[in-house]
């Protein structure tokens, strides 16, 4: 079990803490707090691509491709000194903090029979961990949003009560909350599996986030019902899409096409998607399709995608065009709309627009893949 919360403030006290530290902020200041991995890929019992992984590269990928231009952050991760993409072709983009322990690893298994499905099976198996994250490596500055993206128990509790009270509004992913690693022998690494929520000292910090995303998978182990009462939860659905749920309403978001080659990274990025979304002054509901987007485009490369330039100046054009309509963003007031607004279908077709542009881009790139 992970360790013991910090005890949170009486709420009236906590926000009015939390409101004197975001006096003057940066409005589009981040902070993300997640990993760095080596991603090994094997099929059939053969390595198939080794790459850079971690929720840190996915969200920090997508944040640098996809953030209005006066947006910045911040990451946080940890890596040993076998570090393998401080200077790789392409390395992770924000330097992390060197440890002594050995860089997380995870080695993802896959069957020759799920080479071209849509949803290939998957055995996950975390091989090392580095050090966890713990409150005295955040920075200590004040922040208009954090992400809390851990992927192999890196994120402790304390460590994410610390975020809330650096930043206005926290968007958490629950695989940092609800994972747990159960060490098996022969050297084959430590198996991944889900705990409930509820009972773990991260439950009752889900009242002082924002946002909550959990995949499909995960939803059963962190109450829906509950935990809506608490924060908004967002539910990634693959080729179905998303639902987000909050305390009196819910909405379902329709997905974008993609041919899934590897789906690692997916929720990563469109939790990171969905906060450009915010950034740009997007709702909930509406910034919600940027996430399918960015998840879509993730799972159609193996590893951290590369985006095509022409794609994503169109999606940025996209973006800046329903800007206009945002007086500031949701994001940086913690007072977030959540119902789609009267241009969500029109938003949705003109990123089903570049979604071809990107199959398009890829069919140049590639003969192996359709985008039928």
């Amino acid at each position: 079990m992970p360790p013991a919360a910090v005890p949170a403030e009486e709420p009236a006290a906590a926000a009015a803490e939390e409101e004197q530290q975001t006096k003057g902020l940066p409005a589009l200041e981040g902070l993300v707090v997640g990993s760095y991995c080596h991603d090994v890929l094997l099929r059939g019992g053969r390595v198939v691509g080794e790459t850079l992984g971690g929720a840190a590269a996915f969200v920090s990928n997508v944040l640098d491709a996809a953030s209005p231009p006066e947006a910045s952050f911040s990451v946080v991760s940890k890596v040993g000194p076998d570090f393998a993409y401080a200077s790789a072709p392409a390395p992770a983009r924000h330097p992390p903090l060197l440890c002594p322990a050995p860089t997380t690893s995870f080695h993802a298994r896959f069957s020759d029979a799920a080479a071209s499905a849509h949803a290939p099976d998957r055995q996950l198996r975390r091989v090392n961990a580095c050090d966890p994250i713990y409150p005295d490596d955040l920075p200590d500055s004040r922040f208009a949003y954090g992400l809390a993206v851990g992927v192999a128990g890196e994120v402790l509790p304390e460590t994410l009560e610390r975020m809330i009270r650096l930043c206005r509004a926290v968007l958490v992913d629950a695989q940092a909350l609800i994972r747990v690693f159960d060490a098996e022998g022969g050297g084959s690494g430590a198996a991944v599996r889900h705990i409930a929520l509820e009972g773990t000292p991260y439950a009752p910090l889900l009242q002082r986030v924002a946002f909550l995303k959990a995949s499909s998978e995960e939803a059963p182990y962190i109450g829906v019902e509950t935990a809506r009462r608490c924060c908004c939860v967002i539910v990634t659905e693959g080729r179905d899409g998303c639902r987000l749920y909050w305390d009196d309403g819910e909405a379902r978001v329709a997905p974008f096409t993609a041919v899934q080659v590897d789906p690692t990274g997916a929720g990563d990025s469109y939790l990171a998607g969905f906060a450009a979304g915010l950034l740009w002054g997007l709702s909930a509901t509406d910034a919600a399709l940027i996430g399918n987007f960015f998840g879509a485009a993730a799972v159609s490369q193996i590893g951290v995608p590369t985006y095509h330039p022409k794609m994503l100046q169109a999606v940025k054009q996209i973006l800046e065009e329903k800007a206009i309509q945002r007086s500031s963003p949701c994001i940086s007031g913690n007072m977030f709309t959540f119902q789609r607004s009267n241009m969500h279908d029109e938003l949705h077709a003109a990123l089903q627009e570049a979604a071809r542009l990107m199959c398009e881009q890829r069919q140049n790139d590639t003969t192996t893949d359709s985008c039928d």
